[in-house]
């Protein structure tokens, strides 16, 4: 029957691979070579359609394996510890028309086009010099409309970051950030960290033998992780790692060990209320919680700000958070509380914790040890107890943005708790579907609706509610019959030109119910 074997397509194999580099890689990969030949420098120029990259390493013994596929040429020792492959050169041939490589005393010309063809190339000696000189020629810059030597700029901007090896453009030192020897980094299992603690956990760049890898983060806070030289990137471009999914469960439990020791370090140098002040919530948002356990100085935010934030519906764009820090000692003298509610009704505990100046507890990421826990008081709408002074006018039908409510004005309105002492005096309260109003409540929207219908907040409802309301309480406080037309009258004949009206007396005459019965002139 014969044998098989696996066999190659050399040429369609090399002229794919076209598809798995990018102009990235290309600039990486040169960096990448430059570094690996122990460079102390590497100078790139650029011009209107050329690239050349030029350092001072140890050079290329061997010029044919720069352009033979998986053959790196590097030693024995570098290519265990880097899982170098030999692809680097590789990407320059699919960005450029022509490549030019002189090193040490030995120099070779060609179109990129005959190198992936695999014709011969000559390879003629030349005036010594020191490292290496890769000039590619033909480059086009890969955005429209920027040039060459800005699109550079910009990817070096980014692949230098990390870069150990010191980088000139057109004679110019790159920065690089992340070599500055006075940055802390933290040894990890996955490699050296460096921590910010205003980022979140879960935002953080890696970088692999001083290179860029994976997608940028998106917060401008981020942790860097500089990765061990021996972890794999995929090939061909090694943009990414090989299994990344499961590098990055363990890249991710590296950061969060690293983050919480960074905490536990503030936490025994910092006093307890300073570290509560500037701590507490990256504690919270990283799964740290329990380090605020015994900690007697609780954040502000954690409790509903009754001046910013009043009783009843809360746009999640208006929620303001209280600043500062409160000892446990205030908390204790004034309670604690939440409300153990699933109805609407939630508002009416709430108009009563904000009349007695009750902190009440809406961070719900505390730890279950938390010292806080143990004050914290449930309480129910039901509980709440209305009373009211006598009554002035009500409406049972009236028609609002959230349904019919029964509004009744009252001329005194106080709040208690049941089954304990103090009565506190307010202004406005919802039971159920009964809002309670005095003369002087001001703005009670929050107490009827969010007014967002269909994920969109609807203002003009919401001013519609509000006019309904201050006709009520107009027609309700006045016992002057003008004054209660007056507050009747639609805005149209208030403030549209009528021009059939002009000049207009007219008299209007009601029956003994109120209901109007004629209109004469």
């Amino acid at each position: 029957m014969g044998t098989i074997r696996l066999k190659t397509n050399q040429h369609r194999l090399i002229s794919n691979l076209r598809h798995a580099f990018n102009p990235q890689s290309m600039l990486g990969e040169l960096l990448q070579n430059a570094r690996r030949a122990g460079a102390n420098q590497i100078h790139i120029t650029v011009d209107d359609a050329s690239i050349t990259v030029s350092d001072d390493g140890t050079g290329i013994a061997d010029m044919q394996s720069l352009i033979h596929i998986a053959e790196s040429g590097w030693d024995p020792e570098l290519q265990a510890r880097e899982n170098a492959f030999g692809m680097g050169v590789l990407s320059t041939l699919y960005f450029s028309k022509h490549l030019s490589v002189h090193s040490g005393t030995q120099a070779f010309s060609a179109s990129t086009t005959t190198i992936i063809h695999g014709d011969g190339i000559e390879v003629h000696a030349k005036e010594a010099r020191i490292g290496t000189e890769i000039r590619l020629d033909g480059v086009q810059s890969p955005t429209s409309g920027v040039h060459l030597l800005t699109w550079v700029a910009q990817q070096l901007k980014k692949l230098c970051e990390a870069f150990p090896v010191p980088v000139f453009l057109n004679g110019t030192e790159l920065v690089r950030p992340l070599v500055n020897p006075d940055l802390q980094w933290r040894e990890t299992p996955v490699g050296r960290i460096l921590l910010n603690l205003e980022a979140s956990c879960v935002q953080w760049q890696c970088f692999l033998q001083g290179l860029p890898l994976g997608f940028p983060p998106r917060a401008s806070n981020y942790h860097v992780v500089m990765l061990r030289d021996d972890m794999i990137a995929r090939l061909p471009d090694r943009q990414h790692l090989l299994n990344e999914a499961d590098e990055y469960v363990r890249i991710q439990a590296a950061i969060n060990q690293a983050y919480r020791q960074a905490l536990i370090e503030s936490r025994q140098q910092l006093p307890g209320s300073e570290f509560v002040e500037h701590h507490a919530e990256r504690c919270l948002t990283s799964s740290n919680a329990d380090l605020l356990n015994d900690i007697p100085f609780v954040p502000l935010a954690w409790f509903r700000d009754w001046h910013d934030t009043p009783p009843g519906h809360c746009r999640f764009w208006e929620r303001y958070h209280r600043t500062g820090i409160s000892a446990s000692e205030g908390l204790k003298e004034v309670g604690v509380w939440c409300i153990d509610s699933e109805d609407d009704d939630q508002s009416t505990a709430e108009v009563y914790l904000s009349a007695r100046k009750g902190f009440l507890l809406e961070e719900t990421r505390l730890d279950s040890e938390h010292w806080l826990m143990p004050m914290v008081r449930t309480i129910r709408p039901e509980q709440i107890v209305v009373q009211h002074a006598t009554r002035l006018y009500e409406d049972n039908h009236a028609s609002l943005a959230d349904g019919a409510l029964s509004l009744v004005l009252v001329e005194g309105l106080r709040v208690s708790l049941e089954g304990e002492p103090g009565e506190y005096p307010v202004h406005a309260v919802r039971r159920v579907d009964t809002l309670y109003l005095t003369v002087d409540v001001g703005s009670v929207t929050r107490l009827i609706s969010d007014y967002i219908f269909d994920d969109r907040y609807d203002e003009a409802s919401e001013a519609e509610d509000e006019r309904t309301i201050d006709t009520f309480i107009a027609i309700g406080s006045s016992q002057d019959p003008v004054r209660v037309i007056s507050a009747l009258l639609p805005d149209m004949l208030r403030y549209t030109p009528q021009p059939k009206l002009a000049g207009a007396t007219v008299r209007l005459v009601f029956d003994d119910e109120g209901k109007l019965h004629t209109i004469t002139n």
